[in-house]
């Protein structure tokens, strides 16, 4: 049996619905151009995608297959392969830590049962905010192809005084958390997830593709609710399920 639970919470005063799930409960589908709030299941949106070709820029991989077209590499702008963050499953689905890798087999992992690509959020290093901006946006022109940006996790639009909606995916040792933000940085998402105990955790695709699909229990039954702060239903190509067996 698996379990999972919606909390909502506040953070720097904005509203973070969070989804708190057994490991096992944890699966990567392909829901095509679709939106999460439109799935019959529940989970969050997955990771990176180019809207134009309809192709992935971020790894996302179930079971040593891509969920949808170019799963398997971590992109940057221009197309280059870029290292980013990743968080595997492996050791069968028992364990989980997290890379910062441009291929999918970048990694000694065994028997790895699914990965997700991102930004990292490095929860288990002490950063000042200018420091962590500094450890993932890389150094170099923001907006053009350079060398530095393409060595680089190419995280610039990670800018301090940019607050809009994200998606984060976290591990606390016993229990995956996914969290949708109203409006937020990058630096408050990280903090949010070192408060939930998680020691490893990226950054999933955000702006107008966060969102969410949970379950509230009524009356002993799992009731179907969504988050989608920017009100867009956006369709995006990946996403993070979350099928466990109960809700509480």
């Amino acid at each position: 049996m698996t379990v999972a639970q919606h909390i909502q919470y506040s953070h720097n005063g904005k509203v973070v619905h969070a989804i708190k799930a057994d490991l096992g409960a944890i699966v990567l589908r392909n829901i095509g151009n679709t939106a999460v709030v439109n799935q019959p299941k529940f989970g969050v949106n997955g990771t990176f995608f180019n809207l134009q070709n309809g192709q992935l820029t971020g790894i996302a991989m179930q079971g040593g297959l891509a969920v949808h077209t170019n799963g398997s590499v971590n992109q940057g702008p221009c197309g280059i392969a870029t290292k980013r963050g990743t968080m595997y499953c492996y050791n069968g689905g028992n364990a989980v830590t997290t890379g910062v890798v441009t291929n999918y087999s970048d990694t000694s992992l065994s028997n790895i049962k699914w990965a997700i690509g991102g930004y990292s959020l490095f929860p288990n290093v002490t950063y000042t905010q200018s420091a962590f901006y500094t450890a993932i946006n890389g150094i170099g022109n923001a907006s053009t192809c350079d060398a530095a940006k393409a060595n680089s996790q190419n995280a610039y639009r990670f800018d301090p005084s940019i607050n809009r909606p994200r998606t984060a995916i976290g591990w606390d040792g016993s229990k995956i958390w996914l969290a949708v933000f109203q409006s937020e940085n990058a630096y408050q998402v990280r903090q949010f997830m070192i408060n939930r105990g998680c020691n490893v955790a990226i950054m999933l695709d955000g702006g107008d593709s966060s969102q969410m699909k949970y379950a509230v229990v009524r009356n002993g039954n799992p009731s179907p609710m969504s988050y989608d702060p920017s009100n867009e239903q956006r369709g995006v190509f990946t996403m993070v399920a979350v099928e466990a067996t109960d809700w509480v």
